[in-house]
């Protein structure tokens, strides 16, 4: 078991999460419980089964984690494609996140084949 705070993939997949918090808050009012808030767990999402497979007792679960980790991020890529179409979010604020998402999502990728060596 090791400190999830350590982690360097847990710690952008935690910046993406406040990032998503503040990309979000203007929303237009009727998406607070739409898209606004798919992405917002989705986003915390990610992060948190970093950590809670930081404590399995094994690589192989922790990798299960990691994984749902990965998929939990393609699933908010979608997310904020989406916000980009809808037009939620303009293309200056869209494409840095989109590239710290897609950053996150390569870390995911190699941490998770790490961990199943």
């Amino acid at each position: 078991m090791q400190d999830f705070r350590s982690l360097v993939v847990w710690q952008k997949a935690h910046q993406l999460a406040l990032h998503t918090y503040r990309i979000t808050n203007d929303f237009p009012r009727d998406e607070v419980f739409g898209l606004r808030h798919m992405m917002r767990k989705t986003s915390i999402d990610i992060p948190a089964y970093i950590a809670e497979g930081s404590s399995k007792p094994n690589d192989t679960e922790f990798a299960r984690c990691v994984s749902a980790s990965l998929g939990f991020a393609n699933r908010l890529e979608y997310y904020a494609l989406m916000a980009f179409d809808l037009h939620f979010l303009k293309h200056e604020i869209y494409q840095p996140y989109e590239q710290d998402l897609v950053e996150v999502k390569k870390m995911l990728g190699g941490f998770n084949r790490r961990l199943a060596a």
